[in-house]
């Protein structure tokens, strides 16, 4: 296994079994692993893991892997709604921000961005977006979201 594979598996290890709130945490624990790292090369491996800094039961705020599975975020409590070039979709608490990531990794051409709060996303549409697209792309997502109309 590649140092940078090992360091990775290691990071993930890491955010997914301990509550790290910073890189400088982090690099801390990288080091009683005895692997040495650089902030910049910590950052840009956070950046190609994934990870966000997400509330945890506390309301503090840790790193968290968000490279999810759309099984996880689908709880029959998401709803999406539509007003002009705007959507609206909400989430259980705490979600919002993981799975405004995913809608950003979509690459939709008719998404310009999303804004995501604790439980709620703005997805900002182009001028012409097909609406019916959107919700394959959305639903392909989250399978069981309850579109409003």
């Amino acid at each position: 296994m590649s140092e940078k594979l090992y360091r990775q598996d290691l990071i993930k290890d890491l955010i997914s079994n301990n509550e790290i709130s910073n890189q400088e945490e982090l690099i801390k624990q990288l080091l009683v692993k005895e692997v040495v790292v650089t902030q910049a090369t910590l950052s840009r491996d956070l950046r190609e893991l994934k990870v966000s800094k997400l509330p945890n039961s506390k309301g503090n705020y840790i790193y968290q892997l968000t490279e999810i599975e759309s099984k996880e975020i689908s709880t029959d409590s998401e709803t999406l709604a539509f007003t002009g070039n705007l959507a609206v979709l909400k989430t259980r608490p705490g979600f919002a921000n993981r799975i405004a990531i995913e809608i950003d990794q979509l690459n939709s051409k008719q998404i310009l961005g999303t804004i995501a709060g604790d439980d709620t996303i703005f997805i900002a549409l182009q001028e012409n977006f097909n609406r019916q697209n959107l919700i394959r792309q959305i639903e392909n997502l989250i399978p069981n979201i309850k579109i409003i109309t």
